[in-house]
């Protein structure tokens, strides 16, 4: 009788130590944010999603480029402002990457991106004089940080859009892992991270047709896409990239060469940043580029 209360009282306890999924959705950051988790505690595992939505909602009130309300739109608008350590530190993560990317990925691309009308849709080629003029205010000359001040030049203004969902899932993943939460996955829009004891199977799609194109295993990693047929528009039988190339500040004609990258690799900002980057980055400089990112795999579609 002893033998089988203790085979019983084992199996309970094998069955409360069972990890249990839980996932949940939101719009948030300008994206959809999907996260699961496993837990062997429901009630406790829910409100540890309810506490890492409400820290997407914290960042994007730091690194939003279009809300009016947060803490970069406000450094944008006036030129000068305190700036939090979550703000100070990405964009000295952006610099590092700027340098190793050899000045091809640029947090200050904001003013090219106005003056050809991608963020509002009135898409006009500018002209070479205009260009010329606004890339005065492109690069890390732009801006100036003092302690935990900004100063930005006159026209100058900051995107963080090319590295703030990297960073922001690199930040949950050490939330949710500081609460005890041994596995799960974020995707946040095709940006996606994987930690602990979890495999996934993720599917890219092919930049030419609505389908898989290649399916890859990802486990204790991230992986981030970013491709040039998302926005763009036409004049004629000539068509211009919302990737614009920071150097030339002339917007990308990527259709002719490859239109898709996807990066895998340990941490999600250096993955968001990269798929960016190597969309402009020239043949020339690819193989330098990646020599610098030697952990992190890169397809091309």
């Amino acid at each position: 009788m002893a033998h089988h209360r203790l085979i019983f009282l084992f199996l309970l306890f094998i069955f409360c130590q069972r990890e249990i999924p839980i996932d949940r959705s939101d719009i948030a950051f300008g994206s959809y944010f999907r996260i699961k988790i496993f837990t062997n505690n429901i009630e406790e595992g829910k409100k540890y999603l309810d506490s890492v939505f409400i820290l997407i909602k914290y960042y994007d009130s730091l690194f939003s480029y279009f809300n009016k309300k947060s803490e970069l739109f406000f450094v944008n608008q006036n030129k000068v402002g305190r700036i939090s350590e979550e703000l100070k530190e990405i964009i000295s993560l952006s610099k590092e990457i700027k340098d190793k990317t050899f000045g091809y990925f640029d947090i200050t691309i904001a003013p090219l991106m106005e003056l050809w009308g991608f963020y509002d849709k009135n898409y006009k080629r500018p002209k070479e004089k205009e260009i010329k003029e606004i890339k005065k205010f492109i690069g890390e000359n732009s801006y100036l940080i003092k302690k935990d001040s900004i100063f930005l030049k006159e026209k100058a203004k900051i995107d963080l859009s090319g590295i703030a969902v990297g960073y922001i899932l690199d930040k949950l993943v050490l939330f949710l892992k500081s609460k005890n939460i041994k596995k799960g996955i974020i995707d946040a829009g095709g940006d996606i991270i994987v930690f602990g004891d979890y495999k996934a199977r993720i599917g890219i799609k092919d930049p030419n047709r609505n389908e898989i194109i290649e399916v890859i295993e990802l486990k204790e990693g991230a992986c981030a896409t970013s491709g040039n047929y998302y926005n763009y528009f036409k004049i004629g039988d000539t068509i211009f990239s919302h990737i614009i190339n920071p150097i030339t500040g002339e917007a990308e004609r990527t259709f002719k060469k490859h239109r898709q990258v996807t990066v895998i690799g340990k941490k999600g900002v250096i993955c968001d940043a990269l798929s960016t980057a190597l969309l402009i980055v020239p043949d020339s400089l690819k193989d330098k580029v990646l020599e610098n990112f030697k952990d992190y795999k890169v397809i091309f579609y």
